[in-house]
């Protein structure tokens, strides 16, 4: 089996805005459980929502807007082909990791917003929440390994990443928030 590595990393355009989802209960919950936060409480990403950007059916990631009709195989091919890791990827300033001390003013703001959000072809106004929202400076570095196949290869996930970072972006309420610039993109 053929595979290629490639390293990348991802510069923030627009602030990214956090709404971790842990249940489906009512309760309020504090803008600092909406983040993701591994061990040593370093701000990270989960390789997961990488693939979702990249796969996601709703709302459409790279392949279902990106590749139209074949965007289904485009899908099949990539959830099987392409991995992201590592599965928790730390964000950092472009230096250094970005260690979540509390909501300094300068680094964060909170957004008090109710996003629209489709269902079918209804417009629906979201209830308002308040949601963390990390302000420029970010990066993301990671690695994807994509195993050789007739359809996925390095061009076309760098033109995805490209094209999807200002289209589609991360995080929510996108792409208002979240878009990013590919910074690197370097094939081992």
């Amino acid at each position: 089996m053929e595979t290629i590595k490639i390293d990348i990393t991802i510069s923030g355009l627009a602030p990214i805005m956090f709404d971790r989802f842990i249940d489906h209960s009512k309760e309020v919950r504090p803008p600092e459980q909406k983040l993701y936060l591994n061990e040593d409480n370093v701000l990270v990403f989960p390789s997961q929502n990488i693939d979702s950007f990249m796969f996601a059916e709703a709302p459409s990631g790279c392949a279902r807007t990106f590749e139209g009709k074949k965007g289904k195989d485009y899908t099949r091919i990539g959830l099987s082909h392409v991995f992201t890791g590592p599965v928790l990827i730390p964000f950092t300033d472009g230096k250094k990791e970005i260690k979540f001390k509390g909501f300094d003013k300068h680094l964060w703001v909170h957004d008090y917003g109710a996003p629209r959000t489709k269902q079918g072809s209804l417009s629906i106004k979201q209830e308002k929440k308040l949601r963390p929202v990390l302000n420029l400076p970010w990066e993301l570095s990671f690695e994807i390994e994509l195993i050789k196949n007739a359809l996925i290869d390095s061009v076309k996930l760098e033109n995805w990443f490209s094209s999807g970072g200002i289209m589609l972006a991360l995080g929510t309420w996108r792409p208002k928030f979240g878009r990013f610039e590919v910074k690197k993109w370097e094939n081992k």
